[in-house]
């Protein structure tokens, strides 16, 4: 497939999710989604109604999996490359994106920038798999889309846990997929806005630490955190376990594994 906006992207492919039903276009090479979208989108519950927000949405993966799965949810994703925001819009128009296109909304747009984000206030949900890595750490990637997808800058997520609180209605929820490592980065980010946090840790295998976590917080409340029980993606055969299998094909999801209910109340 060549891309339809431009040479931003000269390959792109189209890929599967939720089972089928989910079609991504997004480029060949470069930062592609994967396993931790999969898993983001599945903090929110399929009876979720209103409006989710995506920041740092990509190709609109997690926006197209939970408006899929949630029928009385619209969302809007904000993507500060405009090539990526191209490859989703041309995905919306794929036929097997059609029960839900209608109500997803792909903009282009700094997800640091709360100011200018100020029309999608008033959200029900706020969901942000940010960059990860830090300046220096690792190796450098020749490609610099992936390398700006991957590399965050000092201060970068309390930057978006900003953001997410300013487009939250009072007491809606923010959904983090982070590395696990990142826990107290992420709790610091949080903790001027958010409280009734909740992190499920996500294990390769039940044998080894964790390398993700999940995070649910609500927009200004104190309940006390909890750490929820942790998720297990494979077997020791390497095969996805059952319920791993299940929230990837989208007949199951992790809103009630982290105890969330439509309200984000738990």
């Amino acid at each position: 497939m060549t891309a339809k906006a431009g040479a931003t992207y000269a390959e792109l492919t189209r890929d599967a999710f939720l089972g089928g039903h989910v079609i991504v276009v997004q480029p060949k090479k470069g930062h592609r989604a994967g396993l931790d979208a999969a898993l983001l989108q599945a903090l929110v519950p399929a009876t979720a109604a209103g409006r989710a927000v995506d920041l740092g949405a990509g190709v609109g993966t997690v926006a197209f999996c939970v408006a899929a799965r949630a029928p009385a949810l619209s969302v809007v994703g904000i993507e500060r490359d405009p090539g990526l925001v191209a490859c989703g819009s041309e995905a919306l128009a794929v036929s097997e994106n059609a029960g839900f296109a209608a109500r997803v909304r792909l903009v282009a747009g700094n997800a640091e920038d709360a100011p200018a984000l100020s029309e999608f206030a008033g959200a029900d949900w706020v969901l942000m798999n940010p960059p990860f890595d830090r300046e220096g750490r690792g190796t450098r990637s020749p490609d610099p889309n992936r390398r700006e997808a991957h590399i965050a800058a000092e201060g970068l997520l309390q930057g978006w846990c900003t953001t997410a609180a300013a487009l939250l209605k009072p007491g809606a929820t923010l959904g983090l997929i982070h590395r696990a490592e990142a826990l107290g980065e992420a709790l610091r980010a949080l903790s001027p806005h958010f409280g009734d946090i909740r992190i499920l840790p996500v294990h390769p295998t039940a044998d080894v630490p964790a390398s993700r976590i999940l995070v649910s917080a609500r927009r200004g409340r104190r309940t006390p955190l909890a750490l929820l029980p942790g998720f297990v993606l494979h077997e020791e055969s390497g095969a996805w376990t059952d319920a791993a299998d299940q929230v990837l094909r989208g007949t199951a999801e992790l809103a009630a594994w982290a105890r969330i209910d439509v309200a984000g109340a738990g």
